[in-house]
């Protein structure tokens, strides 16, 4: 007989381990694709991380936290220095969103559940 709420339990932890990884996934991906601004490499690779404060909700979330972050974020007509991420502008988030790459988390996700 199957136990019908310890299969909702694996299920559950299956679909948070699958947002986990495809939150890491996208981060990632993000970093790979030269996107963000990049001077000491600090906000990129130390300050971009995936929060999942929100997991029990279903939810996770790749947040870039430094205290410039939101102006350079918000403001893509700054000229940003290319010479490191050679995408490098505001709004590197957007491609994921509403750019090419928007159906990269979904896409993500369901190869990360059928692990």
């Amino acid at each position: 007989m199957v136990n019908v709420k310890q299969l909702k339990r694996d299920i559950q932890q299956a679909a948070r381990a699958a947002l986990v990884k495809t939150a890491v996934d996208l981060r990632d991906d993000l970093v790979q694709s030269g996107t963000m601004p990049f001077e000491s490499g600090r906000l990129q690779n130390a300050a971009t991380y995936v929060d999942v404060g929100g997991l029990r909700a279903g939810r996770a979330a790749v947040v870039s936290d430094m205290v410039y972050a939101r102006r350079k974020y918000f403001h893509p007509e700054f000229n940003f220095d290319r010479s490191i991420n050679r995408n490098a502008g505001g709004r590197w988030f957007d491609a994921y969103v509403t750019g090419g790459k928007r159906g990269f988390a979904p896409r993500r996700f369901k190869e990360n559940w059928g692990r």
